[in-house]
């Protein structure tokens, strides 16, 4: 069909029409917008201004695919090949000393996977929170004295008994752990790290 008038250009409409916060979310209706009124590549990296979306409650469940990820963003469900060392942080539990509550040790493995902490008294590592089978790391405990360490029972070492931590101040021990189920943690001592020196 013929124009009257004028043509209007190829883009009618630029970004120097539309002023920030002239649209909000209240002004476009549910299903205004939908995959079909947006084309291929109509959007690229350079479209999507710092700060354009922010928060995960812009974006609906499935607009970002394994087709729109970048190469190097690590995912969850795919094998990661890693071309530098990974790292990981090491959850200081301070000195554990005073009343019961503060001798009773009790790991949130969503925390991190590696663990550190002072023993300035008699404490017991519990059974942790958040287990899941799979996870794996280290609790290195060092001794402020002649203290004992006991453990919950979900922490299982060969022959089923726990070792005896060092009871000299100074020394460290590493525990070494893996969970195997829901229940289970397996786990080994390595006693004086630092030597006898």
């Amino acid at each position: 069909m013929p124009y009257i008038g004028l043509q209007p250009p190829a883009s009618p409409v630029t970004t120097i029409d539309i002023q920030a916060g002239a649209i909000s979310n209240t002004d476009l209706a549910v299903g205004a917008v939908t995959p079909h009124s947006i084309g291929t590549g109509a959007i690229t990296a350079g479209k999507v201004a710092t700060g354009g979306i922010s928060a995960n409650t812009q974006l609906a469940s499935g607009v970002v695919t394994s087709h729109a990820t970048a190469a190097d963003i690590a995912k969850t469900d795919v094998r990661n090949t890693f071309t530098v060392a990974q790292r990981a942080s090491i959850s200081d539990l301070g000195v554990r000393s005073g009343g019961a509550g503060n001798l009773t040790v009790t790991l949130d493995m969503n925390t991190a996977n590696h663990f550190k902490l002072v023993a300035n008294g008699n404490i017991t590592i519990a059974n942790p929170s958040n287990l899941t089978v799979g996870q794996g790391g280290s609790i290195v405990v060092t001794s402020n004295g002649s203290y004992t360490t006991s453990f919950g029972s979900q922490w299982r070492y060969a022959t089923g008994t726990a070792p005896t931590l060092s009871t000299s101040a100074g020394k460290e021990d590493r525990i070494d752990y893996y969970v195997s189920s829901a229940n289970t943690i397996h786990c080994v001592a390595t006693i004086d790290l630092l030597g006898t020196a």
